[in-house]
């Protein structure tokens, strides 16, 4: 695979697969029209001359396309009916200056990772109905749970809230001095409390409900991006996609519980919390404020 390895996609807005079945576009089409995603309904198109499955209106500008491409599938986005190339090109060059995505591209990028997993599967001779992204979803709501944490960076210590879409505050987090204990209170009452520890080579961090520890998390040691390693109610966490720029996924176990990623305002950063399991909505919140930590520490 080289350096970059191509067949998960990992963020990028683009994924190779090897077409090990000798899939056809239109065997593309059939198989896929039978898989429930989280992003739309395929239809055959056309890019420039060129035959490709699409979803159209991924995210406000960009559509998002597969195909067969020599010996491989390729997918990937690129800018939707109506919008300029100049607009995607201009789009996509203020997140690489400003070190994060809009809500736009991070959903296509998304999108992009989810029809990865399903063309993996597909060229291993699988089964499959839908993607992990639609069988996840476990809320009240039966939809994802979109959740804002946006840090005052100037405050001593440090204090804010996460806000639900219309700005509403669903939780308030207060901190010590020196950073160490997190409160997260939701309805004035205290849901998680967070901890790190003081002494230690890699940070390392404790959650804790209702004076039970229930999770464990540590910094690993690596020579380019931070990752983490720990457990949540005794079950691997896993961090899957880029920590440091802030578009993961979170999974307890196989379990996928819920995405984070990082929008760009003045004078605060705002991560974007996706709840996709509300068993584990309290405990996502320390997870968001562990991994602003971890990459924080990292990039002074």
């Amino acid at each position: 695979m080289g350096l970059f390895n191509s067949s998960k996609g990992d963020g990028v807005g683009f994924a190779k697969i090897p077409n090990t079945q000798k899939f056809t576009n239109e065997d593309l089409l059939e198989k896929l029209s039978a898989i429930k995603v989280s992003f739309g309904t395929p239809i055959m198109g056309d890019i420039r001359g060129t035959q490709s499955v699409m979803y159209k209106k991924v995210g406000d500008m960009f559509d998002i396309f597969v195909r067969v491409d020599g010996d491989n599938v390729i997918m990937g986005k690129l800018g939707t009916d109506g919008v300029s190339s100049g607009a995607t090109a201009l789009s996509m060059g203020l997140d690489m200056l400003l070190g994060s995505k809009d809500k736009g591209t991070s959903t296509a990028d998304r999108a992009v990772d989810e029809l990865a997993e399903i063309v993996g599967k597909l060229e291993k001779g699988e089964t499959v109905t839908e993607s992990t992204a639609t069988t996840s979803v476990n809320t009240s709501t039966g939809s994802i749970i979109d959740l804002y944490m946006k840090q005052k960076l100037l405050a001593i210590k440090p204090q804010f809230d996460i806000t639900d879409k219309d700005g509403q505050a669903v939780y308030h987090v207060d901190g010590d001095l020196p950073r160490l204990n997190f409160s997260i209170k939701k309805n004035g009452e205290e849901v998680v409390l967070l901890k790190k520890k003081l002494i230690a080579i890699m940070p390392e961090y404790t959650i804790v409900v209702n004076g039970q520890e229930v999770g464990k998390l540590k910094k690993k040691v690596t020579l380019l991006k931070p990752q983490l390693n720990g457990t949540i109610n005794g079950q691997e966490l896993k961090i899957q996609g880029d920590l440091f720029d802030c578009n993961f996924d979170i999974l307890v176990g196989s379990l996928l519980i819920g995405h984070i990623d990082k929008d760009f305002s003045f004078f605060h950063d705002c991560f974007r919390i996706q709840v996709l399991n509300e068993e584990y909505q309290n405990i996502l919140m320390a997870l968001a404020i562990i991994c602003d930590n971890v990459v924080d520490a990292s990039q002074s």
